[in-house]
């Protein structure tokens, strides 16, 4: 989970506290758009964000509301509905709940796909909106493309430790929290969801932005509900705002809240947290049965994230390495520590097959043309091969430390040499090829079979891509950060070259004519090293014990960095 503390200096503390102890009311600006309970600010294009107010699920301030639907629109540039819902004690649960959901099927009967929807929801307008995505993973119907909680009351039952921690601190308090709930739930459980989505099954959710004040009565509400949905596979970003009380996102200085909303609804990249940060998430492979699984190099397992997000661990030999999917419908690995191959099947039974050089330190494997998996020795500086039924043979490198190989488009495999600053290439019969690197100590690493007929390959040690034709032209595209320590290098679903920037804290893209673009990761030193396609998306595994998912956007978009190349 990506837990994030936003500073705030006292005099911010007390503007905030003074202007909404004051009440004082911002007016609506003239350029806002409003047509019914629509609200817009200028440039609103696609999407929409569903707006849940707070209150305490008994109280409206329509134009107050509007005003953070313009604040909304104006930070994510979509159209935002502010939900009119049904207020207790007249109605109480589930009569809230049923309304934000009726607002939901109304903006996808507009034709707005559910992944460009955003629910937004603030202190009881929080906790509709979680319980109402509870509601929807229940029933089996689409979820939001993401969703957005401020300050939600997550736990009916008052069971959190900042209710007693933070009181007197906050504005509001335990006492008026027992007579909203009493007034909301009317006599249903207050340990039972979705009225109450800490007591739900969070699994499935879309990703969350969870955001609070450290001075809240509610933080540990938040804090909570961010770890339960975070263990169940859902991505989560935290925001605890220093020494803010309940309400503050309301202030002038809740403007910098709405701007960072905006700027995580447009990252595309999300990370899932799949292992304790020791376990070592390192490398990943898309399975035949639609599931992503990765090595857990530090853990000595294998793990699989489901299409839901459930997630499985199965032991393995000592440094599971690389993970690639077999001509068998089983996964095959390296076991770099134990100086075997593993094989486990989709249902979670592993094999492992001893190799005929002892201390041959496996690194690198995939799947041949000739039905047979084929990996790297690195210590014995030898190209393996390995037939399903488990029978090993092997061939020199003609180089120093063999590191990742891969399938070329003529029926050879290619290899990078990581010692010997070279690309290798190996026949089915075992013949061997050295191809020598124009720059001198470029340490490659991660190669790939691209789209365009040639071979793609990162420098590690140059902070390059490479490219070599399969007869033997190579060339390279230095980056624009030398000292990115680009890792692992795969072929997205957009035709593009995407790979690890390891030492730049980055995932990086190329087009096969060389334009340059990178995405930062959400979390500072996350160590990113292998990456795959999966479910339409680009995933890298994360060493802090994360996945990260790379949206690839439909439109190519201009690369924000330009590129050379070197011959």
């Amino acid at each position: 989970m990506n837990v994030t503390t936003i500073p705030s200096t006292p005099e911010q503390v007390a503007a905030v506290r003074g202007q909404l102890t004051a009440g004082a009311a911002t007016p609506l600006p003239a350029e806002a758009e409003v047509s019914g309970d629509w609200v817009s600010a200028p440039g609103a294009g696609q999407g929409a964000v569903v707006y849940v107010h707070g209150g305490g699920f008994a109280h409206t301030n329509p134009e107050a509301e509007r005003l953070v639907a313009y604040r909304l629109s104006r930070a994510t540039g979509r159209p935002v509905l502010r939900v009119d819902y049904r207020l207790a004690p007249a109605h109480p649960y589930p009569g809230a709940m049923q309304d934000v959901l009726a607002a939901y099927q109304s903006v996808l009967d507009r034709g707005v796909p559910a992944s460009e929807i955003v629910m937004f929801g603030e202190s009881a307008g929080g906790t509709l909106v979680l319980s109402a995505l509870l509601e929807l993973a229940r029933t089996g119907r689409s979820s939001p493309g993401a969703a957005v909680a401020i300050s939600p009351l997550t736990d009916l039952a008052l069971g959190s430790p900042s209710l007693s921690a933070n009181d007197g601190k906050d504005l509001l308090s335990r006492a008026v929290l027992e007579t909203v709930r009493a007034q909301y739930l009317a006599g249903a459980p207050a340990d039972e969801a979705p009225q109450s989505p800490l007591h739900g099954r969070p699994r499935g959710l879309p990703p969350l932005l969870i955001a609070v004040g450290a001075d809240e009565v509610l933080l540990d509400d938040a804090r909570r509900f961010a770890e339960a949905a975070d263990a169940a596979g859902v991505s989560v970003r935290l925001e605890i705002y220093e020494g803010m009380p309940h309400a503050f996102h309301l202030s002038e200085a809740g403007e910098a809240l709405f701007a960072r909303v905006g700027r995580w609804l447009a990252d595309p990249v999300r990370e899932f947290t799949v292992s304790g940060r020791e376990a070592g998430p390192y490398a990943l492979a898309e399975g035949a049965d639609g599931a992503l699984w990765f090595t857990l190099v530090h853990q000595a397992a294998i793990g699989r994230r489901s299409p839901d997000g459930e997630l499985s661990t199965y032991p393995a030999g000592a440094g599971p390495t690389v993970i690639v999917p077999g001509p068998d419908d089983a996964l095959w690995f390296t076991e770099y520590q134990a100086h075997r191959i593993g094989r486990i099947t989709l249902e979670g039974q592993v094999d492992s097959f001893e190799l005929p050089t002892p201390e041959a330190g496996p690194f690198g494997i995939a799947a041949g043309p000739d039905g047979a998996l084929w990996f790297t020795q690195t210590n014995a500086g030898r190209i393996g091969r390995i037939t399903v039924e488990g029978k090993v043979t092997d061939h020199p490198a003609q180089g120093g430390f063999p590191s990742s190989i891969t399938a070329g488009p003529d029926g050879a495999m290619w290899f990078t040499l990581n010692q010997a600053n070279a690309i290798g290439r190996i026949t089915m019969d075992g013949d061997t090829t050295a191809y020598p690197l124009p720059t001198e100590a470029a340490a490659p690493v991660g190669i790939t079979a691209g789209p365009d007929g040639a071979l793609w390959f990162v420098e590690i040690g140059a902070g390059q891509i490479g490219r070599i034709t399969v007869d033997g032209a190579i060339t390279e595209y230095p980056l624009p950060d030398p000292g990115s320590r680009p890792h692992a290098i795969a072929t997205g679903p957009d035709g593009a070259l995407w790979f690890t920037e390891w030492g730049g804290n980055r995932v990086g893209r190329i087009t096969v004519d060389g334009r340059i673009s990178s995405h930062d990761l959400p979390t500072p030193g996350s160590e990113p090293h292998g990456i795959a396609s999966h479910g339409g998306a680009l995933w890298c595994a994360l060493e802090i014990g994360t996945l990260a998912r790379i949206e690839v956007p439909h439109d190519r978009p201009r690369p924000g960095r330009g590129a050379s190349a070197n011959s």
